[in-house]
């Protein structure tokens, strides 16, 4: 770990950390508890923090005796610099059972480490509160051991900063589900608290987001895989609000229009997948190096003509004699 950047290279960290000047404060949600809203307007892609850990927690210690795992919490927060004790013990605890462990299991985020899973628990992100419909994304840099969070779409003064805790690309029942068992609450967001009949439109859109995306997956001879049916899932995309989400969506356009030889709309859509999937993967991540190369270089791309000569529009004929 010592050989990371964060170490061994002075400037890594000069983006990191700088908390004097935030684009957000603090407010008091009615049943929410704390949460953040911004105090300017943030555009997609803004940095709205990033911050190392206060606390690395290795997964393994729940495989020791409990009282072994709490009495070594408890000594790690007990050796942490003063300031930094105080950022801890601000952290909420909904769980209400040991006051470091409660701490650790409410707030903590998985993060990878030489390809060790560890927790990590980080203050500036902990103030935020969980939205299905989330307008931030956060990811962890592992050159840098930081957390970051950025706008994925424009927020106003006023307007809460909100992420996802789960994977809010399925159906109202399942997110509730999660939440409630993992974090001990009733989600409230205006999505799962919709009328019941716009709660089940909702739940066919992300159905269809699920199967289309399982067609688009489909690279063998008999794919029906078109660039109609990824504009389809642009707009369920867009019209159940997943913005912080869109990468993925934006990677599916590029590579269909790549498969059918379109090169410009192929550019097009990798270049809004690398903006959107830098925002919610990170700068190392695989799926955006490979949108990188196909918005240079579409021709280079693995999936280039894939589906030259598959039928398009099928089924869709107007019926009229041409």
């Amino acid at each position: 770990m010592l050989k990371k950047p964060a170490f061994s290279q002075p400037g890594a960290l000069s983006r990191i950390n700088q908390h004097s000047n935030p684009p957000f404060e603090e407010q008091d949600f009615p049943g929410k508890g704390r949460g953040i809203v911004a105090n300017k307007t943030l555009h997609r892609g803004d940095q709205i923090f990033a911050s190392t850990p206060l606390v690395i927690s290795n997964p393994l210690s729940y495989n020791l005796l409990e009282s072994e795992r709490l009495r070594l919490g408890h000594r790690g927060v007990d050796t942490l610099p003063t300031d930094t004790q105080k950022l801890f013990w601000k952290l909420l605890d909904h769980f209400k059972g040991d006051p470091v462990d409660d701490r650790i299991n409410t707030n903590a985020f998985d993060i990878t480490v030489n390809k060790v899973q560890q927790y990590a628990v980080m203050p500036e992100i902990a103030m935020m509160n969980h939205d299905c419909r989330p307008n931030a994304a956060y990811f962890w840099d592992e050159d840098t051991l930081s957390h970051y969070v950025h706008a994925t779409q424009t927020i106003y003064p006023g307007e809460e900063i909100t992420i996802t805790y789960i994977n809010n690309e399925r159906k109202r029942e399942a997110r509730m589900k999660n939440l409630k068992s993992n974090w001990g609450f009733d989600c409230s967001c205006s999505s799962c608290a919709a009328h019941p009949i716009f709660a089940a439109e909702s739940d066919v859109r992300i159905q269809a987001i699920e199967d289309i995306t399982e067609a688009l997956n489909d690279w063998t001879s008999s794919s029906t895989a078109t660039p109609e049916m990824v504009e389809t899932l642009l707009s369920l995309y867009k019209q159940e609000r997943l913005e912080a989400s869109m990468g993925v969506a934006y990677k599916h356009a590029a590579e269909v229009y790549s498969s059918f030889g379109d090169r410009y709309t192929a550019i097009k859509y990798a270049q809004l997948a690398v903006e959107l999937l830098h925002l919610d993967r990170g700068f190392n991540d695989n799926d955006v190096k490979f949108m990188l190369a196909m918005a240079k270089d579409p021709e280079q791309s693995w999936s280039w003509k894939k589906r030259v000569g598959h039928k398009r529009f099928e089924g869709s004929s107007c019926g009229h004699a041409h």
